[in-house]
């Protein structure tokens, strides 16, 4: 395989390998990338010895910004020139992992040490900068074979073990290029997918964003719920058989709100997480469910608290028991069936036959609301609107919920084209519209702030929804008759 580089990285790479002489090396995915002739805007550089130096010196160069982490032997050059790439710099290590899942133990050491490190064969592929042998590949693991043959394979045995973030990487290369996993991993790959569980939910959460934003994001996604992944991460969790509909819908949504909402910038994420549980009319993954994964999985949430528990005991050995005589204190009886797990430096309950998720943590008792649930929300609520429904009754039930997941309603098919009209108003008028009478034109009115302000105020913007009201003189009209009555 011979690399064909662009023009305008060809010289960012030699500028780098004068600076370095034959100590840096283009490094990763970057050189995988020019091998399958891909596009590819990372610039990653191992140097033998100090890779802060060599990006100082060409921040100097380039007039840039450098940002160092000194503890890690890394650094980030930012051209001055918008035109030119990011160029991210690593002194050449070699890692141990002490535990699995947990991350490594790093200390320096040689290119070889630091390929050896990586995941896959073919990311541990080399390209030398020093001008005397600038282009050379260094494939120490079969990198170029496994290229050339299609195949994901990791480096040695314990690599899944040792982090399990690497089976949802192994999928996406090959859903991205159309790779195959080799045979020979399987095993190891079933082996290590029960140590997801204990990752952090941060870095699930990052590992499924990534998959997501993937092209071929529903093979992939259906590679790994065929593996139990999402069970394993939460044993409720199961993905959806029209999720490859939902994601099209998804980007479909992503696309119109671009297009049509342009005063609010809407988060894709959100919308590609509500298509992971489930999009039909008829709920796929329960509300608990979801709030409880989304706790795990540090998804965007938020802990309101129901109860304080006054007689929290000092040094207490917490159990199940104790938490349930807690939930007891305050009239919350939990099932038999409640489950707890410690998560995220709280304990974190489920019950199932009351369909319910708390929080507890340190005497306060709490429960999850996120925005994930927002679209199996909506569906009983926008079905409950007709085309005859009044402006102000649709505004006020439709104003609590994500645009995320209103745009998604507003093309989802599975709904009638009625409700979905009434979504599309919202969305581009309703939901605009500007009260004409605030709480300074009630006291020129004679009206005394106090709790009968907000009343009013609802009262004339309902009505001018509803067409009633067109102007300060017909709102101040419709003020006397209220104070009238």
């Amino acid at each position: 395989m011979v690399l064909k580089i662009p023009e305008t990285l060809s010289e960012i790479l030699h500028e780098i390998g004068e600076i370095a002489g034959e100590n840096a090396y283009l490094v990763g995915g970057s050189v995988r990338d020019l091998l399958l002739e891909r596009n590819n805007f990372d610039i990653d550089i191992v140097v033998e010895g100090d890779a802060i130096s060599v990006a100082k010196q060409l921040q100097n160069s380039w007039k840039g910004t450098c940002q160092i982490h000194s503890q890690f032997g890394t650094a980030t050059v930012t051209p001055a020139n918008p035109d030119r790439p990011k160029v991210d710099f690593v002194t050449a290590r070699r890692e141990t992992y002490e535990k699995s899942g947990t991350l490594p133990k790093v200390e320096p050491g040689t290119l070889t040490e630091d390929l050896h490190r990586r995941d896959f064969s073919i990311n541990a592929l080399a390209m030398c900068l020093d001008k005397k042998a600038f282009g050379t590949i260094i494939d120490e693991t079969g990198g170029i074979e496994d290229l050339r043959n299609g195949i994901i394979r990791v480096l040695h045995n314990n690599s899944y073990d040792d982090d399990p973030t690497r089976i949802f990487r192994a999928y996406r290369y090959s859903g991205r290029y159309n790779f195959k996993v080799a045979d020979s991993d399987l095993p190891l790959i079933h082996r290590a997918i029960p140590l997801i569980e204990e990752l952090s939910g941060e870095r699930i959460r990052n590992e499924i964003d990534r998959v997501l934003h993937e092209a071929n994001a529903q093979q992939i996604i259906q590679d790994l719920a065929k593996l139990g992944i999402f069970e394993v991460i939460y044993p409720e969790w199961k993905i959806s058989s029209s999720f490859s509909c939902d994601l099209n819908l998804v980007r479909q949504a992503i696309t119109w709100a671009a297009e049509h909402i342009e005063d609010i910038d809407i988060q894709s994420g959100l919308l590609y997480w509500l298509a992971m549980f489930g999009l039909g009319k008829k709920q796929f993954t329960s509300t608990y469910h979801i709030e409880a994964i989304c706790f795990r999985l540090v998804l965007p949430h938020q802990l309101f608290r129901v109860a304080n528990v006054m007689q929290q005991l000092q040094n207490v050995v917490v159990t199940n028991n104790y938490i349930r005589s807690i939930f007891d204190k305050v009239d919350i009886k939990l099932s038999e069936n409640a489950n707890y797990e410690f998560q995220n430096g709280k304990w974190c309950i489920v019950d199932i036959d009351n369909r319910a998720t708390y929080v507890y943590d340190d005497g306060l008792i709490y429960r999850v609301q996120t925005p994930m649930t927002s679209y199996q929300k909506l569906i009983p609520v926008i079905e409950s609107l007709t085309e005859t429904t009044a402006p102000s009754i649709i505004y006020n039930n439709l104003k609590p919920f994500a645009l995320e997941a209103l745009s998604l309603g507003h093309l989802n098919p599975k709904l009638s084209d009625g409700h979905r009209k009434i979504i599309g108003e919202y969305l581009l008028n309703l939901r605009k519209i500007r009260p004409i009478i605030s709480g300074k034109d009630l006291i020129q009115w004679g009206e005394k702030p106090g709790d009968n302000f907000e009343i009013i105020l609802t009262n004339l913007f309902h009505e001018q929804l509803d067409g009633n009201i067109k102007s300060k003189s017909e709102a101040y009209t419709h003020f006397c008759s209220m104070s009238n009555q």
